[in-house]
């Protein structure tokens, strides 16, 4: 994905995936491929997503990657989803992990990017494309869902045409928000969402 746009105000928000989309089918532009994760990806993964601004530092990114996939070995194998050019350095990635914002374990897309040198070229898409139909192929019950943030309004965009829809329901019991006043700064952040979009 793009880098964030720190220019308007921070509101985190849900996204849920009611019905997968009927046409899956994926392009990959020339000089791309999937690729399977393994070790040697590790370092290029936390460097891409420190360039995008979605992790702090390279030291809090090795140790978020720890703790977070280290400690699920199979599914780090199984469900993180690498995009690579034809010289085998990293260009996008993706992933289907298990989220408790609901107070359930459920399944989620969880840190697509895509680098600087990459973007504008279709990969975003690809990657979520193939992050559905992974979670298509878990045979879950619970639809699939993502967090994200007003400043990702580019990637939000996407979203929608691959068909997540804004949660405005209830907030979720694992939530970071004021559950008093959810509803409303929720409500403000899809405005200045559909805003931005609207300007693209």
């Amino acid at each position: 994905m793009t880098t964030l746009d720190m220019s308007i105000p921070y509101y985190p928000v849900l996204m849920i995936l009611k019905d997968i989309p009927k046409n899956l089918q994926i392009q990959l532009p020339a000089g791309y491929h999937f690729q399977s994760y393994d070790d040697s990806f590790k370092e290029a993964w936390i460097q891409l997503h420190v360039r995008l601004g979605q992790l702090e530092t390279i030291d809090k990114g090795r140790l978020y990657f720890k703790e977070t996939f280290e400690t699920h070995p199979e599914e780090l194998k199984n469900q993180m989803i690498l995009i690579v050019d034809d010289s085998g350095k990293l260009a996008g990635t993706s992933s289907i992990w298990e989220g408790y914002h609901f107070g359930e374990k459920r399944f989620r897309v969880h840190w697509v990017g895509v680098d600087e040198a990459h973007q504008k070229k279709g990969l975003a898409k690809a990657l979520m494309l193939r992050s559905i139909q992974l979670y298509e192929r878990m045979n879950e019950e619970k639809p699939l869902y993502l967090t994200t943030q007003t400043n990702s309004y580019v990637a939000i965009s996407m979203y929608k045409k691959l068909g997540f829809e804004p949660y405005k329901g209830e907030m979720p019991i694992n939530f970071h928000a004021n559950a008093e006043t959810f509803k409303e700064t929720n409500d403000l952040a899809w405005k200045i969402i559909d805003e931005c979009i609207e300007k693209l």
